[in-house]
């Protein structure tokens, strides 16, 4: 896509845009802006680095238009937004106060995640706006009332412009600082049992049960945010006790909302807002004058977007009178702006009329005013084709957006052909029933709220739910089946910005085919095909329970699709690893997933399920049948010519090595795997538990500190904690902050960054509803508190253990006991620490952990005065270090063993003890254990010499122990 002129392309920063094609990208990836940003930024980047007065912008994004200054900043707000999504770390435009605002040409260096505050799934985008008419007054008394309060709610009848205003406001206070924004669409909730669920999902937390709600303020209590929760009438209750909640139990969270009623929650600050202004009778001569009001500004404005039409004075009267007969409500307005293509404004004022008479007739004295929205829609909707009619009612079965394909499929009943389903969208959307959705690149459709509703009435009324409901069902079986088998292949962002919206859809197609019996054996399909996309979206207790009930379905209707039921069984099994409690029941459910693949000659699901067996079994501490197991999974890898599942066995082996005290085997292990997937890019949805690359990596830093590499072990370890990130899958995040990355870090002192990343962790945990790592967390928020003296707690340190010990089997690791007593050992709990080691003792140390766990024990028994104890027990460390070959602990043991002698008076003794260990490090020499045992060295009156030092390129240089290495 290179334009034929080099200066049609403009970089900035990780960013291209090519402005002929209209298209920017962020290295490979295209970053999809709505057409307005686009105008923004092609006229900010032909005068890159210098100023663009706010009049250029003007007439490059609305030419021979007037409008609203705020529409610029909105536009300039949402255009920030999208960059940031892509490089969150930089700020690509400035704003001159008063004057305009230009692009920046400096280019940061590469984004290194570091302390970024980086999503763990992405928000929902907030709604893509028109030019806003008439509001300028009342988005400045918001953005005011909105910094001073932190509730605040828009009130007005429907169709009088809530959602726009609320959305214009809350770009504009998250672009001035006040915190992200968070859109919340509750129009699609059917009750208020679902409201805690909605805004769960448009904030990335996948929560179940009870806790969500606690999940949700988890997650919010540590952010600077705006809640906007839009259209709320309908489920009062439920939102205003969520907004109790959140905000007495946060502290920099505001909340925005829209509804036709007060919520009635506490703190709340309300806003009417009304109608936009209708000219009076007597100042409507000339179309100046009509022009002056906002209503009348809207219907120009709208009516020349579809058709041309320009207001004339000969029309200025009928345009004012059917402003003034639409109540000067914003939707109704945009409704009747269509049928101004090839009609006077007067014939247009007595077809409005003619349908008033009919409601005036038929509700005589009713309040006119409350229907007048009602009334438009029923006048706009008599006036669609018998296609655009039938089209209108289908697509109100999408619970968000879709493209004309997918609206083809829905009206299949209707039998129309393609080309008329074409050209009823194109009428629904020149007759403004239908929104043009451009927020994620592509052209897709949408129906306003209110519009959705109508239309949703209309089509149950006239006996079509039914026909509807299934063409949609079957229509999310296609797209979750591509999305399957696109998931190896496809960007991650772009397969979630493509298929992660489906929940909602997938969710509604299953209540009609299970819950509704609407189609068994078609929701049991959709429960299959599903599993990438809860997958990817860390839906753990969503897969389960699902699964489940397909299950239940499969044998209720007698069905003999054996590879349907692997696919089953295996989800099932697969997410039963980390949420199940029955160990034996989730064995056996490997067992059946086995058989099943066997019974298929699928090689592939094989693998899977051995794979999944094999984890759940290093997890559990059932470790007999790890290797033969093992190489079965390797055997059917061979079989598929599968090489991720020869690489998932690999690390499996990796993982088991170091179990099993063969710590260089698993060392040379990663490293061969590291050469063999440098190249790989792997897809959206990882295959196994989690993404192979971060998982290996991960691996790979925390068994170089245990070899006696901890330099290297840092390196590896951050650049595995910006790739676990980056990944935004919820699991693997979860897996290698808890079970590596944060632990490498503590055990190397990093603790700034093992507590930044502990953060992480808790918000991911609580993002995902994984209460089973929980105990996890708090382990290293309370080792960190303890070993920083940033507020260490004995009663902090007790509950995590205490936690700990309670939690679920598939995370417990006796590290994390071990990391306990340490600290319980720093702030001299010695009783805690006896308690927590006495726990380790009893259930039987793993051997590759046991050096540890006696020096500790030795500490102990120093503290009671027990010192020959403690002297045999470190001489007991050491040995067992020594004998499984591993650096890190030999050290630490020779360290202590080292001390205790020093104190006893026999300081040659003790060089002699540390001063060999020490000599076999050759990097990382600023790391907590060799800075410790280097200042003891010291005191024994060590004698500096040179060490060979190893870079990570391979040479060697040499340098002295008095001039550490950085």
């Amino acid at each position: 896509m290179e334009p034929a002129e080099p200066n049609e392309v403009v970089d900035f920063g990780p960013f291209r845009l090519y402005a002929r094609h209209r298209k920017l990208f962020c290295r490979s990836e295209e970053v999809h802006l709505g057409g307005r940003a686009m105008d923004v930024l092609l006229a900010l980047a032909r005068k890159k680095g210098e100023l663009v007065t706010k009049e250029q912008l003007f007439e490059a994004a609305w030419p021979n238009v007037f409008v609203h200054e705020s529409n610029l900043k909105v536009t300039v707000a949402y255009l920030r937004r999208a960059l940031r999504e892509f490089s969150p770390s930089h700020e690509y435009l400035t704003t001159v106060v008063g004057r305009g605002y230009w692009l920046g040409t400096d280019a940061p260096p590469e984004e290194t995640g570091g302390k970024t505050d980086l999503p763990v799934a992405a928000a929902a985008p907030l709604p893509e706006l028109g030019t806003v008419i008439g509001r300028d007054a009342e988005i400045a008394e918001l953005r005011e009332m909105l910094a001073n309060n932190r509730l605040t709610t828009i009130v007005g009848a429907g169709g009088i412009g809530k959602t726009t205003v609320a959305v214009a406001v809350a770009q504009l206070f998250e672009d001035e600082g006040g915190g992200s924004v968070a859109f919340v669409d509750f129009a699609r909730v059917a009750s208020e049992e679902f409201v805690t669920s909605s805004l769960a999902a448009a904030l990335g937390v996948s929560s179940n049960g009870d806790d969500r709600l606690q999940a949700i303020v988890s997650i919010l209590a540590r952010r600077k945010a705006v809640l906007l929760l839009d259209t709320c009438e309908h489920v009062l209750n439920a939102v205003a006790h969520i907004c109790d909640v959140v905000l007495a139990q946060t502290p920099d969270i505001r909340i925005l909302a829209t509804s036709r009623q007060v919520l009635r929650a506490r703190g709340e600050k309300v806003v009417w807002l009304a109608p936009l202004e209708v000219p009076p009778a007597d100042h409507a001569d000339t179309a100046r004058d009509v022009l002056l009001y906002s209503a009348p500004q809207l219907l120009a404005a709208r009516a020349f977007e579809k058709t041309g039409y320009r207001v004339e004075d000969k029309d200025a009267r009928a345009i004012a009178e059917i402003c003034r007969r639409l109540d000067g409500a914003p939707l109704a307005i945009e409704l009747v702006s269509s049928r101004l293509a090839g009609r006077s404004a007067g014939t247009v004022l007595e077809e409005l009329d003619d349908r008033f008479r009919t409601l005036r007739r038929d509700s005589p004295g009713g309040p006119l005013r409350q229907r007048t929205l009602l009334v438009t829609l029923e006048w706009s909707y008599a006036l669609l084709t018998s296609d655009e009619a039938a089209v209108l009612r289908a697509i109100s079965i999408f619970a968000g957006s879709f493209d004309t394909d997918a609206a083809v499929r829905v009206v299949a009943h209707l039998g129309l052909a393609p080309s008329a389903t074409f050209d009823a969208i194109a009428g629904l959307s020149a007759k403004s029933m239908l929104r043009v959705d451009q927020t994620f690149g592509e052209l897709r459709h949408r129906l306003l709220d209110s519009t959705r509703a109508f239309a949703g009435d209309l089509l149950d009324s006239q006996g079509e739910l039914g026909a509807v409901s299934a063409s949609h069902a079957r229509l999310q079986l296609e797209i979750l089946t591509r999305a399957g088998a696109e998931h190896a292949t496809m960007p991650a962002r772009r397969w979630h910005a493509t298929y992660g919206g489906r929940a909602d859809d997938l969710r509604k197609a299953l209540d009609w085919a299970l819950d509704h019996s609407g189609d068994p054996l078609l929701g049991i399909q959709l429960v299959a095909a599903g599993l990438p996309l809860w997958h990817e979206l860390s839906l753990g207790e969503e897969t389960r329970m699902n699964c489940e009930r397909a299950l239940i379905e499969f044998d209720r209707i007698d069905c003999a699709d054996t590879a349907l039921k692997l696919t089953l069984v295996l989800g099932l099994a697969t997410v039963s690893t980390y949420l199940s409690d029955d160990p034996g029941k989730t064995v056996a459910l490997f067992e059946t997933a086995i058989q099943l693949a066997r019974e298929t000659a699928d090689a592939s699901a094989e693998c899977r399920a051995l794979g999944a067996l094999s984890t759940f079994a290093v997890l559990t501490g059932h470790q007999s049948a790890v290797l033969e197991t093992l190489q079965a999974m390797r055997d059917a890898a061979i079989r598929a010519n599968d090489r991720p599942a020869l690489w998932e066995q690999e690390l499996l082996r990796a993982v088991w090595d170091v179990l099993d005290c063969k710590f260089q085997a698993g060392y040379q292990r990663l490293m061969k795997l590291c050469e063999e997937m440098r190249d790989h890019s792997e897809g959206a949805v990882p295959r196994f538990h989690i993404h192979q690359k971060t998982n290996m990596e991960v691996q790979r830093g925390a068994l170089c500190w245990l070899i006696g590499k901890p330099g290297r072990a840092l390196r590896v370890i951050e650049k595995a904690a910006r790739d676990a990130m980056e990944t935004g899958h919820g699991l693997t995040l979860t897996h290698a902050l808890a079970r590596g990355i944060i632990w490498t870090m503590h055990e190397c002192h990093d603790y700034a960054m093992a507590r930044f990343y502990t953060d992480h962790l808790k918000n991911t945990i609580d993002r995902h509803g994984m209460a089973a790592w929980i105990p996890i967390a708090d382990c290293y928020s309370a080792s960190i508190d303890a070993l920083t003296g940033a507020s260490p707690s004995s009663e902090g340190l007790r509950a995590a253990f205490d936690n700990l010990r309670r939690g679920s089997f598939q995370v417990g690791h006796h590290s994390y006991y071990a990391m306990l007593a340490n600290a319980m050992v720093a702030i001299g709990q010695w009783d805690d620490a006896t308690r927590t080691l006495d726990h380790v003792f009893q259930v039987y140390p793993e051997r590759w952990i046991l050096p540890e766990i006696l020096r500790l024990r030795a500490a102990t028994e120093r503290a009671y005065g027990c010192d020959d104890d403690a002297m045999a027990t470190l001489r007991q460390s050491l040995q067992a270090a020594g004998e499984i070959g591993c650096l890190a602990w030999k050290l630490r043991a020779a360290h202590d063993l080292a001390s205790l002698l020093h104190d006893k008076g026999a300081p040659a003794e003790a060089r002699r003890v540390l001063e060999p260990v020490y000599g076999q490090f050759t990097d990382g020499f600023n790391s907590g254990d060799l800075r410790n045992s280097r200042k003891l060295l010291e005191q024994l009156g060590w004698i500096h010499v040179g060490v060979t030092i190893v870079a990570e390129d391979g040479n060697t240089r040499q340098s002295s122990h008095s001039d550490p290495p950085q």
